[in-house]
């Protein structure tokens, strides 16, 4: 099977797309890696994609995620869709504990606010911090994760 070959046009006129903005992530080129290797979610960070029409959340594993594993998944895929969020989920509802579904429901994601700090918990998994207000783009907003739901 081939690798698709994607180029990001960090110089467009208009709103960059998160695809763009993602590709100039340093401390997440783990998950930038992971990410072109999949067609799908690489059609939901550029806003080619229907599934996610009610915009798009990324919770956007770092480096130290990954370094913090033994191994890289088997299905880095799947792995990497329990970060998307199929809708906008903006940081005030993070803080007001919303709980949502990742794409195509294979994670719960719970918010939680602790003393001024916003985590995520996914499923039973240890909760993680979400770092910063979150980085938007044309197609949707991407937070930093230091964990990877596995």
């Amino acid at each position: 099977m081939s690798v698709p070959h994607y180029t990001f046009d960090t110089d467009a006129g208009g709103k960059p797309q998160l695809s763009d903005i993602v590709a100039q992530e340093k401390s997440a080129t783990i998950a930038l890696d992971a990410l072109v290797r999949s067609e799908q979610l690489m059609r939901a960070l550029s806003g080619d994609s229907a599934d996610f029409s009610n915009g798009l959340t990324l919770l956007l594993p770092t480096n130290d995620a990954f370094e913090r594993l033994d191994s890289i998944p088997d299905d880095l895929d799947l792995v990497m869709k329990k970060h998307f969020i199929p809708r906008a989920i903006t940081p005030q509802e993070m803080e007001e504990g919303v709980t949502v579904y990742s794409y195509e429901r294979l994670a719960t994601l719970r918010f939680t606010s602790v003393q001024g700090k916003v985590f995520v918990q996914a499923d039973k998994g240890a909760p993680t911090e979400v770092r910063g207000l979150g980085v938007q783009a044309g197609s949707g907003t991407y937070f930093l994760v230091d964990r990877l739901f596995v």
